[in-house]
């Protein structure tokens, strides 16, 4: 069977109701297709009868999921030739472009014309079980953001954020998590100031309901300085590192093998701005650190090792490298060759000893003669 295709899921115990209330009384309509156009033309799938709704006020459309929800419907408002209706719909109180349907939503297409949605029997989700919903949720946000269908995927993401709102409060960690979800995903779009803005909102919120010295707290800072490493802000890269590795500091102690891996993310971020003698320097603190609580042949010690010789060729003095010292030998020896041969030869003095014990010059060619 294909998901995408069916309208009812096969062998499903679950049947979708919408119960319609407009001054011509009560419909109660089994959902059994897969989308619906709802409004006051007689051509609509769902006749709403009220003259205070649009001709097309709204557009209902099933999704398939993997159990245990295995089916929900969006119900949109407006639809795609028509547009925006001219009242909005209201899901639960509050006006949104679009809402994926819970057991019990009530909706609102005008001041005489509401509907509730009912799922029988009860799903999963029921009796506190709101997670379920939620994950589920997730899933379809995940795997929309996947095919590349991020409007989508950031409706479901919305959704979430708004639902644990209502269930938790603003400032609860499970808020801060939707945030950073949404950030994600708008990270993957290139939306770098929406990025930022959310992160910043889940790093307070976090510290907010946390302490300040929290390791979630922390963890939010490295992926937003990774953020900002991408995009060569260096400075604010540099602030949320320091900040999160103060944090890993007071929670594990300054010489936990934690602490040893953050210098060495602190050294990547030097390294990028060419900051070699600070990079080695936190490469020698971090070695120091792995080997109190690992072994030498530890891949995390090994590994640091060969960044810091690799490092140290780099910071070695020019005139002192290979390429440079070999050539100049080579210079050097040339030079001492064609001095000997192309120097011009002085003549040499000698004194040669008479017999009456006296001395006399001689040229050089006697000399030269005399010492043969």
């Amino acid at each position: 069977m294909n998901l995408q295709d069916s309208t009812i899921v096969e062998g499903s115990q679950f049947e979708h109701f919408l119960i319609l209330q407009d001054p011509e009384g009560e419909q109660k309509i089994l959902l059994d297709n897969k989308s619906y156009v709802l409004g006051r033309s007689p051509e609509n799938d769902i006749l709403l009868r009220s003259q205070s709704v649009s001709r097309e006020h709204a557009t209902l459309t099933s999704i398939v999921v993997p159990a245990p929800l295995l089916q929900l419907f969006r119900l949109s408002d407006g639809t795609l030739e028509k547009g925006k209706s001219t009242n909005g719909v209201q899901f639960n109180g509050e006006l949104r472009d679009s809402w994926i349907l819970m057991n019990g939503d009530e909706i609102v297409f005008s001041s005489n014309s509401k509907a509730v949605y009912r799922i029988v029997p009860e799903p999963p989700y029921a009796n506190g079980k709101v997670d379920v919903f939620l994950e589920g949720l997730h899933d379809l946000a995940s795997n929309q953001s996947k095919a590349g269908n991020y409007t989508e995927a950031e409706k479901c993401l919305d959704q979430i954020l708004v639902i644990n709102q209502k269930l938790y409060g603003e400032s609860d960690p499970k808020v801060a998590n939707c945030l950073i979800d949404l950030a994600v995903l708008s990270y993957s779009q290139n939306l770098f100031s929406k990025t930022e803005n959310l992160f910043l909102q889940a790093i307070a919120i976090r510290k907010s309901a946390l302490g300040d010295d929290h390791p979630e707290v922390a963890i939010a800072m490295l992926d937003l300085a990774a953020i900002y490493k991408t995009q060569a802000l260096y400075d604010k890269a540099e602030s949320m590192v320091l900040q999160a590795l103060e944090i890993k500091q007071k929670v594990l102690g300054l010489e936990h093998p934690e602490i040893a891996a953050s210098l060495v993310d602190l050294a990547a971020l030097y390294y990028s701005q060419k900051r070699y003698q600070e990079v080695k320097n936190l490469y020698e603190q971090s070695i120091k650190i792995y080997r109190r609580s690992l072994e030498a042949s530890h891949p995390s010690v090994v590994s640091v090792q060969k960044k810091l010789v690799s490092l140290k060729k780099k910071l070695r003095p020019k005139w002192l490298s290979w390429n440079v010292l070999v050539p100049a030998s080579f210079v050097l020896l040339t030079g001492v060759v064609v001095y000997t041969i192309l120097a011009p030869k002085t003549d040499i003095t000698c004194v040669k000893v008479l017999p009456n014990g006296s001395t006399q010059s001689i040229s050089g060619d006697e000399c030269r003669q005399i010492s043969k």
